[in-house]
């Protein structure tokens, strides 16, 4: 064999070789979960809606305050890391999550088989309503609204849309950016019917002249994180469940619902056996500092950052 074509095979070896760790380890760092990300940056970044409350929301102080906030608050300190937060809305959460730019959407956010295509889940971890808002003058029967003749009006991305097609195959939607445009569009007759939960509509009626519906759907919401990363949805799920067993997520339930949670957390409403044994790996759980849990369950939650 000539010595030309065994320094081209060599060569040929090493380069493979060279392209082939290249790949690995970038497969490697590709691959990193959003845990160990969080670990080594010291800081959680939680995306939540700015304008839902009492689960999450900005006060006129300019303070993001709510029931998903606090339990990100507790979730980061359990880390041993800071927590930041990134305003989402109904059309951003998603986009924001697969870039990176947040490490997980602590809001409002319904599981469903569309969005479980791209992103994952939690267990639930705050089981509301969905209702219909309506002009005052109104009906407020549900079913006056299943038809054609009706527009229904929404915001972009909720998945109150899909389940009110189930019910009412002919409907009519008009979509909205936020919230508040759909409660105008209400009061303006530009649609018949807004699709919202029970606590945001409570909400809106204040500001007058609307009704409310009885519920028509229970709309269990979690937390939404990338795919594919299950130390990351583990990691979440055993805080959920540690939260739960030492009545954490009921306190704060209790703070900003006012009334106790009235679902049960786990798979099927039963808590992971042994849950509450920390692991040797992939399981930081840091110990509370004196009287954190005091102010987060206090009016000042908002301090702990």
């Amino acid at each position: 064999m000539p010595d030309n074509y065994r320094k081209t095979v060599f060569v040929a070896a090493i380069l493979a070789a060279i392209v082939g760790f290249a790949a690995i380890n970038s497969g490697q760092a590709r691959a990193e979960s959003t845990l160990q990300t969080v670990l080594k940056r010291g800081e959680l970044i939680a995306g939540v809606p700015y304008d839902a409350p009492p689960s999450s929301y900005v006060d006129p102080q300019g303070n993001v305050v709510g029931y998903a906030p606090d339990v990100a608050r507790y979730m980061a300190k359990r880390l041993g890391v800071k927590v930041k937060f990134a305003e989402v809305t109904s059309a951003s959460r998603v986009p924001l999550l697969r870039t990176g730019r947040i490490d997980a959407e602590f809001g409002i956010t319904t599981p469903q088989k569309v969005r479980n295509e791209v992103v994952d889940f939690t267990y639930s971890y705050i089981w509301d309503n969905g209702v219909l808002m309506v002009r005052q003058a109104d009906s407020a029967k549900v079913e006056d609204y299943q038809n054609a003749d009706k527009i229904i009006g929404a915001t972009q991305g909720n998945g109150f849309i899909d389940n009110w097609k189930l019910v009412s195959p002919n409907a009519k939607f008009k979509v909205y950016r936020d919230e508040s445009d759909v409660v105008i569009a209400v009061k303006k007759g530009e649609v018949d019917a807004y699709l919202a939960n029970s606590f945001n509509a409570a909400r809106f009626a204040k500001s007058g002249g609307l009704a409310i519906s009885p519920p028509w759907k229970a709309s269990p919401d979690s937390i939404m994180m990338r795919q594919d990363d299950s130390k990351w949805r583990n990691w979440l799920n055993w805080a959920l469940q540690r939260m739960w067993l030492e009545g954490t997520i009921q306190k704060l339930y209790v703070k900003w619902y006012g009334i106790e949670p009235d679902f049960r957390m786990g798979d099927n409403g039963e808590i992971q056996q042994r849950v509450h044994i920390i692991g040797q790996t992939d399981d930081p759980w840091q110990p509370l500092p004196a009287g954190f849990m005091e102010q987060l369950l206090g009016d000042k939650s908002y301090a702990l950052q």
